[in-house]
């Protein structure tokens, strides 16, 4: 809209709002510099069309981006240190959830019977990932936010995750998974 000239300003929270990146950063300052943007106002913070008023804007989108980059990498770290202890840091896979008071990966007592009967079912042969995945809807096992059935190509995936034997494949690394097993044990 500010391009097209449709508005001269923005309101925001803070100037993180609007950039966390340096191009992003840099393209708020542009729209100042060639005078389509006239105006940035904030609660706590304001910023004149000036030499210095952009460099402390440009101030500003700095914090934001060491921020952004400082999160990130306590992130990759937290997930390198979950790994090495056999933890899985995202979302569990299908017949598993992820419980937040211990912040574990637990089977799922209610789906884990229909994913194990899915493997079996394509160890016997003869049967599609679409037919697996229609008997999986079948048997309640769908999609948790949309709960339609999950595609064919996720159940060909599913297949393939090492997850279900013990193994976590994070950005191209194994790891030995310390979560407990149904797929080739026997689960009470």
């Amino acid at each position: 809209m500010i391009e097209s000239k449709k508005a001269q300003g923005i309101l925001s929270w803070h100037p993180d709002r609007l950039a966390r990146n340096s191009v992003d950063g840099g393209r708020v300052i542009y729209l100042l510099d060639t005078g389509k943007l006239l105006d940035l106002k904030f609660p706590q913070f304001w910023f004149d069309n000036t030499p210095q008023g952009k460099f402390m804007l440009n101030i500003a989108f700095g914090q934001s981006k060491y921020y952004v980059d400082n999160l990130s990498e306590n992130v990759k770290r937290g997930n390198r240190q979950k790994l090495r202890r056999g933890e899985w840091p995202n979302r569990a896979p299908i017949g598993y959830f992820n419980e937040p008071r211990t912040r574990t990966i637990e089977i799922d007592l209610v789906t884990y019977k229909v994913v194990k009967n899915a493997f079996l079912l394509y160890a016997e042969g003869g049967k599609s990932f679409a037919d697996i995945s229609r008997f999986m809807q079948k048997h309640g096992v769908v999609k948790k936010k949309s709960k339609q059935p999950i595609k064919p190509d996720n159940i060909k995936e599913m297949f393939s995750n090492r997850f279900y034997i013990g193994i976590m494949c994070f950005a191209g690394e194994y790891y030995n998974g310390t979560h407990k097993l149904f797929i080739f044990q026997k689960y009470v």
